[in-house]
């Protein structure tokens, strides 16, 4: 049994204590997973025992079962992708188990945004004379749909997947202009480097990266987290993939919808010109 399905058959019987504990916990599932019972107990405003006890009321042998619980979850999701691809299945079995894998993941990214973020980068971008992308790979397509986006409702923003190319271009970056860094590992080296020369320049840093304490995380201004997915069959590639554009969608759609009638306006003009060709 899942740890929501031990919190939905249990919380009628819950203190009001641990129906908070609950809470944060449905809401917070990759935290959970990565953190210790005394740092939850921090952001429960409760002790490190209660956070014990909790998981004993659910009828783990400790914490750590709770913790182990919620990444073995994770996991079956993906295993189960992988075993369907292992087991040369059929179309129809691998579309569903696809799709539920994906439902899995974007439930999760969902639980980890932050509306004030969202709300704090939208101010920033807004704010910005020009808007720069940073993203190798995987996360290189997370920012050229950014880049389109955002281009088709008047901002100025710049991408290139050539660091070399993109690092020459700040050298017109300004003060309060922004840099939206993408990387599901938050440590590749090219990133961070490019990273601290935006800071150097009084940028501001937008990253989104895998939750945890990476490097990318803790030099950003602001941050969105993905989960942490497993990388069998490339299977955590296709999430994190999802996760940072189910990221960038948000904070498009929170750009857009602050200017909504004038955005749709500009939106069809775009579309009236590509039209042309």
């Amino acid at each position: 049994m899942s740890l929501q399905s031990r919190i939905q058959d249990l919380y009628p019987e819950f203190t009001q204590s641990e129906k908070h504990i609950s809470e944060y916990f449905i809401h917070h599932l990759q935290e959970v997973s990565i953190s210790s019972a005394k740092e939850l107990a921090a952001h429960c405003g409760t002790s490190a025992p209660t956070i014990v006890r909790f998981a004993r009321t659910l009828g783990y042998s400790g914490f750590p079962a709770l913790k182990m619980d919620i990444l073995m979850t994770e996991k079956s999701a993906i295993d189960d992708l992988t075993e369907e691809i292992e087991q040369n299945t059929t179309v129809t079995k691998l579309v569903a188990t696809l799709y539920s894998h994906r439902c899995a993941t974007l439930d999760h990214v969902r639980s980890l945004i932050d509306e004030a973020v969202v709300e704090q980068a939208a101010d920033a971008i807004e704010r910005a004379e020009h808007v720069y992308l940073c993203g190798i790979g995987g996360s290189g397509i997370v920012c050229q749909d950014l880049q389109q986006k955002l281009s088709r409702i008047g901002i100025r923003v710049l991408y290139c997947q050539d660091i070399h190319v993109l690092l020459s271009s700040f050298s017109g970056m300004k003060e309060n202009d922004v840099l939206i860094a993408v990387s599901y590992s938050g440590q590749t080296k090219d990133i961070i480097e490019t990273v601290k020369v935006a800071k150097e320049r009084k940028a501001v840093v937008i990253g989104i990266t895998q939750l945890g304490k990476t490097p990318l995380q803790k030099i950003s201004d602001l941050s969105f987290h993905v989960p942490i997915e497993e990388k069998t069959i490339r299977a955590g590639a296709i999430s994190s993939r999802d996760s940072c554009l189910f990221i960038s969608d948000t904070l498009y759609l929170s750009l857009v919808s602050r200017h909504l009638n004038d955005h749709k306006k500009t939106l069809q003009e775009t579309k009236n010109w590509t039209a042309r060709l």
